[in-house]
C-alpha cells in the first residue's frame, strides 16, 4: 500500500470569530481529519503541518498559508490536497486552473469533502470549473450588494464605518460627539483661522499640547496621540462629517451625528484653504540630482528623468521607510505612446562607472584616443593619464548619493537600447581648462542584463558575466551532500528513513542523491552562480541519470570541458 500524505487547507474570509477557542478553520481541519481517516485504507495519513488562512479573501493568491502550501507541492512533499469546499481554496477561476497545473505537473490530487472531485478526470476538472464560475460570480455580486449598500446608506446620512475621526466616538454604530476631543476640532479650526497657514497651524497646536486621537485595537495596542501632521491637519480642515455631512464620491449628504463646526466658520476655512492651501506652486520644484541626471537617453532618444518610491517595512515593531531610485523615460508629449523604459538608478550608475573607469585604466586604450586628435599638444598626455588615474581614484568611492558635478563634463552622452551602454565621453574634460584647446571625442559601449526574478523580485542590472546566485539549485545540491554524508556517517540508516524525515515522496532522495557526486568545479560554479543560464533546479532533478565521470557531467550540464 502506497502511504498518500494528505495536506488540509482552511480558510476564512473575515477575522470575526478566530479568536473563540473551536473557530471555523477547526471545523473545517476537522471534518477534513475525519475524511481522511475514513480513508485510511487506502493509505491517507495527515501531515502534521497546518495550511490555515484567517482573514483572508479567496479572490486573491497572495496567503501565507497557501503560499506555504504550493511551496510544499513543488517540494514533493504533498500526495494529496483535502479541503471542506473548493471555494476554501480559491474562488477565482484563473487562479484555480494555475493551482490545477501545477498539482497535475506535481502528481498530486485534489479533494473536496462535501463535493466528490477527483481531477485526475477531464470530467471532473470541468464539474470544478463550473463550479468556481459560479463562486466568482457570487463572489462579485456579493461585492456589488456591498457596494450598493454603502451607497444608500451613506444617502441616508448613516456612518458606515472605517477609522473613527477625532471629535467623535462610536456607539452602537453611529458617531457620538467625544465632548474633549470636540473642542480640540474647534481649537484646530479656530487657529487656523487666525494663523492663516496650516504650517503655522501646527506649532501652535504643539504649543497647546493638542495631538491625535489615541485609539486602541483589539490586541490592545494603542497609537495616536502623537502632534499632527500637515497632511493630517488638510484632512481635518477639508472633513465634511464636521458640520454634520457625510460624503460619497463627490456628493455630499445631511448625516444622522451632530456636528461640531458650525457652517459660517466651515466655509470661512473652506475659502482661505483655497485662496492659500490650494494654489500651485510658482516655481516647479528641483527633483533631487542623481549621478546621471540630463546624461541617460532611453531606446527611443528620450531623456530620462530621476524618480524614486518609499516602501516601508515593520522590523520589531518599528516602521522603516527605503528610498528606492530609478532612471524612467519622460515622454515627450501627450502623444507620445511609446513604451516607458525603467532601470534602477543606483545599479546603472556603478556599472556605467565601472565600465569608464576600466576603459580609463587601460592606458593603451586610452593613448589611442587621445593621438587621433590631431593638433593636441603632445605634451598633454601625460597630464591626461595622470588625471585619468584621479579620477579613477574618486570615482571608485562614488555613492548613491553623489550629485553629478564629480562627471564635470565628462560624460557627453548615454544611450541604452539592446541590453547595451552607449557612452560618448570628452577626454578634454580631464585636462585643466588652461591646457585644453580641443574635444577628445572617444565612445564606450559595453553590454547589461536586465533580469527581474518574480514579480515581487526589483529589477537587477548588471553585466552579462555577473554571477547569479540560484537558491533552490544551491539548496538541492547542498541536500545531496548532506544526506549522502548521513548514510555514510549511520546517523540514516536508509534513504527511506530521510524521506520519511523529510516529508519526501519515495523516490525524491534516490534521484537528488547522485548530485553528491557532482564535479568540484560544477559544485564551486553553483554557489557562486557560475552555472549555466539553462541549468534549474527543476531540469537538475528531472535528469534520467547522472554519470560518474566528470567530462559527461561537464557536457550534459552544458559546462566547459577542462
Amino acid at each position: 500500500m502506497i502511504r498518500q500524505r494528505c495536506a488540509i487547507y482552511t480558510r476564512k474570509s473575515t477575522e470575526e470569530g478566530l479568536e473563540q477557542d473551536f473557530n471555523s478553520l477547526d471545523a473545517q481541519r476537522e471534518a477534513c481529519a475525519a475524511y481522511i481517516l475514513s480513508q485510511k485504507h487506502e493509505g491517507w495519513a495527515e501531515l502534521s503541518d497546518r495550511y490555515d488562512d484567517g482573514g483572508f479573501s479567496g479572490g486573491s493568491m497572495d496567503r501565507p498559508g497557501l503560499t506555504q502550501l504550493l511551496k510544499d507541492v513543488e517540494a514533493g512533499r504533498v500526495d494529496v490536497i483535502v479541503v471542506y469546499k473548493v471555494d476554501r481554496l480559491t474562488r477565482s477561476l484563473v487562479d484555480f486552473a494555475k493551482m490545477v497545473d501545477l498539482f497535475d505537473g506535481a502528481g498530486v490530487s485534489f479533494v473536496s469533502v462535501t463535493q466528490a472531485f477527483n481531477t485526475t478526470s477531464s470530467m471532473g476538472r470541468l464539474t470544478l470549473n463550473v463550479l468556481l464560475s459560479f463562486a466568482q460570480f457570487e463572489r462579485e455580486v456579493t461585492a456589488e450588494r456591498i457596494r450598493d449598500k454603502v451607497a444608500a446608506s451613506k444617502r441616508k446620512g448613516m456612518w458606515m464605518g472605517g477609522a473613527v475621526p477625532i471629535g467623535y466616538d462610536v456607539n452602537d454604530k453611529a458617531l457620538i460627539v467625544n465632548p474633549v476631543e470636540a473642542e480640540a476640532i474647534r481649537t484646530i479650526f479656530a487657529e487656523y483661522l487666525a494663523a492663516g497657514s496650516v504650517r503655522e497651524l501646527s506649532d501652535r497646536l504643539e504649543a497647546l499640547s493638542i495631538v491625535s486621537k489615541r485609539r486602541t485595537d483589539r490586541y490592545g495596542r494603542t497609537t495616536g496621540g502623537t502632534s499632527f501632521s500637515r497632511g493630517a491637519l488638510y484632512n481635518i480642515l477639508r472633513n465634511p462629517i464636521y458640520i454634520g455631512k457625510t460624503r460619497h464620491k463627490d456628493e455630499l449628504y445631511d448625516g444622522l451625528h451632530e456636528a461640531i463646526i458650525d457652517d459660517a466658520t466651515w466655509q470661512q476655512v473652506q475659502e482661505l484653504l483655497a485662496n492659500h492651501g490650494g494654489k500651485k506652486i510658482a516655481t516647479s520644484r528641483r527633483s533631487a540630482r542623481r549621478l546621471l541626471d540630463g546624461l541617460l537617453f532611453d531606446s527611443v532618444g528620450r531623456p530620462m528623468r530621476t524618480t524614486y518610491t518609499i516602501k516601508s517595512t515593520r522590523t520589531g515593531g518599528t516602521e522603516q521607510s527605503r528610498r528606492y531610485w530609478y532612471y524612467t523615460s519622460k515622454p515627450t508629449s501627450s502623444d507620445d505612446h511609446s513604451r516607458i523604459e525603467r532601470f534602477p538608478a543606483g545599479e546603472v550608475e556603478r556599472l556605467v562607472l565601472s565600465g569608464i573607469i576600466n576603459h580609463l585604466a587601460d592606458k593603451t586604450w586610452l593613448t589611442q584616443q587621445i593621438g587621433s586628435t590631431v593638433d593636441l599638444d603632445p605634451r598633454s598626455l601625460p597630464e591626461i593619464l595622470a588625471a585619468a588615474d584621479a579620477w579613477c581614484a574618486q570615482a571608485e568611492v562614488i555613492n548613491d548619493d553623489t550629485e553629478s558635478q564629480h562627471l564635470n563634463g565628462l560624460i557627453d552622452r548615454i544611450d541604452v537600447t539592446n541590453g547595451r551602454f552607449f557612452v560618448q565621453i570628452n577626454l578634454g574634460a580631464l585636462l585643466s581648462s588652461e591646457t585644453t584647446q580641443h574635444l577628445i571625442h572617444a565612445a564606450l559601449e559595453f553590454s547589461f542584463k536586465k533580469r527581474q526574478n518574480g514579480r515581487a523580485k526589483p529589477i537587477v542590472i548588471a553585466p552579462p558575466d555577473a554571477p547569479q546566485p540560484d537558491r533552490d539549485l544551491i539548496n538541492l545540491v547542498a541536500d545531496a551532500r548532506k544526506w549522502w554524508a548521513e548514510l555514510l556517517d549511520g546517523k540514516s540508516s536508509t534513504v527511506r528513513q530521510i524521506e520519511d524525515r523529510e516529508g519526501l515522496r519515495s523516490g525524491s532522495v534516490s534521484r537528488i542523491l547522485p548530485l553528491a557526486w557532482l564535479a568540484p568545479d560544477i559544485s564551486t560554479a553553483i554557489l557562486e552562480g557560475r552555472q549555466p543560464q539553462h541549468l534549474t533546479a527543476k531540469k537538475l532533478r528531472s535528469l534520467p541519470e547522472l554519470p560518474l565521470d566528470w567530462q559527461e557531467q561537464r557536457k550534459i550540464l552544458g559546462f566547459p570541458h577542462q
